[in-house]
């Protein structure tokens, strides 16, 4: 690295860290006191996925509320397929009869500052060049830009510290410990972070799930394993590690279903990006993973689930995975649950203490012979002596604060922020 270039980042560095993430904060509070008390407040939820949508109920509660004026855009996430992404959220929404604004049927993207003129804008990632130009976060940093996080962080450095982070106006984060890493780490102090909950804790929370397994033909109930790995089959430069095992357990869970399918019903719940890097793997494409994801539409007693998983979660009786939110998620449910890593020590070398107390309440599986046995003796077997301590850390860190929901933590916090 020449000269030059260390002088140029040494004083982008010092930019943005002692004068425009400063700026950003004084911005806000200019913005909050002159829409304080200011009604309908106008709310903008951006929306990539349905996988990734955590703001069902505080939509919800803000459509109901005079107080606020909403509305949904669906805004593509350029690194994905992301016709298939906007399909699946237009069904979404159509089926709950929500409207929306779509990015396909506008002459171009549509102009969100002087259409929508958004004073509150919720975003589905933390992440900057993910969308088009005309919707990135990056060109509404003046506005109250604010985010819940789509997954649950278990990394002990992950996102606290992103330019995203440091410029947002709220981060509704799910623990005490998230802010505390953002105290730690975040060069703006976690000053815009509030503990709220997780955001998907009001849809496990509910009294009631909707049963999303599909009826086997004999009428014959089965025990029920979601199988979700992750996407990182490869490293992928300046992000996590490849942490995936679906190259080395692709045909063995097929085989598996085949083999208890008399015993067994087995949802495959890929992570949305698994199939973006398996189009490119030169051992797989477009054709050879369209005909796997199909495979397990088809056989008499799998699934394929690729949008929300709340009532999977809950409907299931046991999961393996090698996800890092679905560590603490699943968790909701308090059924036994196996993460599968070849190599445990590096997995948790990477993780907060948060992160490792979510993992220790895992059976741990390496094998195909551990699968099996994890099969064999826990689900169908019912012996699972790990029950007990999911129970405790469901009481002690899955439950949101204050005894409210997680949407209404958020809202009490913009009303009280706004003096609405």
């Amino acid at each position: 690295m020449n000269h030059n270039s260390l002088i140029f980042k040494a004083a982008n560095y010092f930019w943005l860290h002692l004068w425009k993430y400063k700026a950003n904060e004084r911005q806000h509070k200019r913005y909050v006191k002159d829409i304080s008390g200011r009604t309908p407040i106008n709310v903008v939820f951006m929306a990539i996925d349905v996988a990734l949508w955590r703001y069902q109920h505080v939509y919800e509660m803000m459509a109901a509320d005079n107080r606020f004026n909403v509305n949904i855009v669906l805004t593509p996430c350029i690194v994905r397929n992301y016709e298939r992404d906007l399909e699946s959220l237009r069904n979404y929404f159509e089926e709950r009869g929500i409207p929306y604004i779509d990015y396909r049927s506008e002459v171009g993207p549509i102009d969100i500052r002087s259409r929508l003129n958004p004073d509150v804008m919720f975003y589905t990632q933390p992440y900057e060049y993910l969308l088009l130009p005309e919707y990135d976060c990056r060109r509404f940093f003046d506005r109250l830009v604010c985010y819940m996080p789509y997954a649950f962080w278990t990394f002990a450095t992950f996102a606290y510290n992103l330019h995203f982070c440091n410029r947002a106006w709220r981060l509704y984060y799910p623990l005490e410990s998230y802010r505390q890493s953002a105290v730690n780490q975040a060069s703006n102090h976690g000053r815009n972070v509030r503990v709220v909950g997780y955001a998907n804790a009001d849809d496990y929370l509910k009294k009631e799930h909707t049963d999303v397994w599909k009826p086997m033909a004999d009428g014959q109930q089965r025990k029920r394993i979601i199988w979700a790995p992750h996407f990182t089959i490869k490293h992928i430069e300046g992000s996590i590690p490849a942490r995936s095992n679906f190259l080395w357990m692709a045909q063995l869970m097929v085989d598996i279903a085949q083999t208890y399918s008399d015993r067994l019903q087995i949802a495959f719940k890929p992570h949305p990006s698994l199939m973006t890097q398996l189009y490119s793997h030169p051992d797989w494409g477009k054709e050879r993973t369209d005909q796997y994801y199909e495979l397990w539409q088809q056989m008499p007693n799998t699934q394929l689930e690729t949008g929300q998983y709340a009532d999977l979660f809950m409907t299931s009786d046991a999961m393996i995975h090698d996800s890092g939110s679905f560590a603490v998620e699943y968790h909701y449910s308090q059924n036994p649950v196996m993460f599968m890593s070849k190599n445990m020590d590096d997995t948790l070398s990477t993780q907060s203490d948060f992160g490792k107390q979510a993992y220790a309440m895992h059976y741990i599986g390496a094998s195909e012979q551990d699968i099996r046995h994890f099969i064999d003796d826990v689900v169908l077997g019912g012996n699972d002596p790990m029950r007990p301590q999911r129970e405790h850390f469901f009481k002690d860190y899955l439950l949101p604060p204050g005894g409210k929901s997680v949407a209404q933590n958020v809202i009490d916090d913009i009303v009280k922020s706004l003096n609405l």
